[in-house]
């Protein structure tokens, strides 16, 4: 053989080689926080509880010619982020997607169709609040990994102090308990809140109102989706719940729900995966002080509920390893239990929405934390999938923030909204 030729034969057995060492990169993006990324550890700086990035290089060793970096971006700028990235061409290729925005995607062409065999897998397997919330125009664009409600969460030594064994049961309850656990300083400025929202965040503001819609018997849209219901006199007398708190010192428009670990908050609405945030601000002090009990009702027991669900960008160059990693992490039995509904029960606090999950993590779940928001499933109702349901969601966000400064009438803020949501509607229903 010529040496030339030889030279040649070599030459290809090493391009070969490279080929095959070379990796398929996922870019899996996420809107979780540093301890439900990295993991929650202990003074060492040891694992105590995994975080998805165990379970990403448990993948990566299962499956060397695999590699996914994982994005971290701030909630708040998740779906711009996802919007943007097509404009210019830099796409994840997976993302976890909060329900509410799965119309907006579905209708750019950003998600890609679930396969038939994972679809067959959720309908089988999946509770129906997260199946619904994955669901969109009747299909599914998603795997759920999380759904979620929310509850009444309660400091039980502030509420012991101020002679109260019990938290309210009823919303005229609330409101008559919350100005005897608030207390002011010199200025009059509230030092402890007997009640807090948030203003600053809409979920934190539209989840709670919404709540108590439903409790009074209101509904936010039309089924047909082309008429918003928030002038009726269930929408307008759940926001004069809400306002009788801040009219009578309970609250005001400056509480903020994360200082409840600080004692500075007797009572406030929150979901299920604030739990490990409140064990880490509270630490042995933990079960001494949080109670949770139902959201407090105006007719009937009711709470809202929502769904996030992981999905694939359509655009991606490596749809079928994305969705080869989504099936092994959310759907593969790892030992009774999903690798994903072990991340959601274990750390991130949600619950999980795979019914071998719910069986098996029995002990996360009826803790005296989340086991409230488990047995609330059964009134909870679903945030619904709307086109622009971000930007509906902010519009009424704004308008319940006007009336809590006292700057609108709980019927003059809901009025607004349902002139600026009507218009937004008209656009997508006929």
């Amino acid at each position: 053989m010529r040496k030339s030729s030889i030279i040649f034969f070599v030459a290809i057995l090493s391009l070969l080689s490279v080929a095959g060492l070379a990796k398929s990169k996922l870019i899996f993006a996420v809107h979780w926080s540093d301890y439900q990324v990295e993991g929650v550890k202990d003074e060492n700086g040891n694992v105590k509880v995994k975080g998805l990035r165990q379970y990403v290089e448990e993948y990566q060793k299962l499956n060397p010619d695999i590699e996914i970096e994982i994005q971290s971006v701030p909630f708040d700028e998740y779906l711009k982020r996802i919007l943007i990235s097509h404009t210019s061409g830099v796409i994840a290729d997976i993302y976890v997607l909060y329900s509410l925005w799965g119309v907006q995607l579905v209708d750019s062409g950003i998600l890609d169709q679930v396969p038939k065999d994972i679809i067959e897998k959720i309908k089988s397997d999946f509770v129906r609040a997260a199946i619904d919330g994955a669901t969109i125009d009747k299909a599914v664009w998603g795997v759920p990994v999380e759904v979620d409600n929310y509850a009444l969460v309660y400091n039980k030594k502030l509420l012991q102090e101020a002679g109260f064994n019990q938290p309210p049961k009823t919303w005229e309850e609330l409101v008559q308990m919350a100005p005897k656990l608030t207390k002011r300083n010199p200025d009059g400025t509230i030092a402890q809140y007997g009640f807090a929202f948030l203003s600053g965040w809409d979920s934190a503001v539209v989840h709670p109102y919404l709540a108590l819609l439903y409790s009074n018997g209101g509904r936010f849209f039309t089924d047909d989706f082309t008429e918003c219901l928030l002038t009726s006199k269930e929408a307008v007398e759940a926001l004069e719940a809400q306002l009788k708190l801040f009219k009578n010192g309970a609250t005001d428009p400056a509480a903020s729900v994360w200082n409840f670990p600080a004692g500075k908050i007797a009572m406030m609405i929150m979901a299920p995966w604030y739990e490990t945030s409140l064990k880490l601000g509270l630490k042995d002090q933990y079960e001494q002080t949080v109670g949770v009990a139902p959201i407090p009702y105006l007719k009937k027991p009711a709470t809202t509920g929502y769904t996030w669900f992981i999905a694939v960008d359509s655009a991606s160059k490596n749809k079928k390893a994305a969705w080869d990693f989504i099936r092994w992490m959310t759907l593969q039995n790892a030992g009774g239990f999903t690798r994903m509904g072990e991340l959601m029960a274990k750390n991130i606090g949600a619950i999980p929405p795979n019914k071998m999950d719910i069986g098996f993590f029995k002990t996360e779940l009826d803790d005296l934390y989340t086991s409230v928001f488990v047995k609330e499933l059964d009134n909870t109702y679903q945030e619904p999938n709307v086109a622009q349901g971000q930007e509906i969601k902010t519009i009424l966000m704004r308008e319940i923030i006007e009336a809590w400064n006292g700057r609108k009438t709980a019927e003059k803020a809901l009025s607004d909204a349902k002139t600026k949501i009507d218009k937004i509607l008209a656009e997508f229903y006929k």
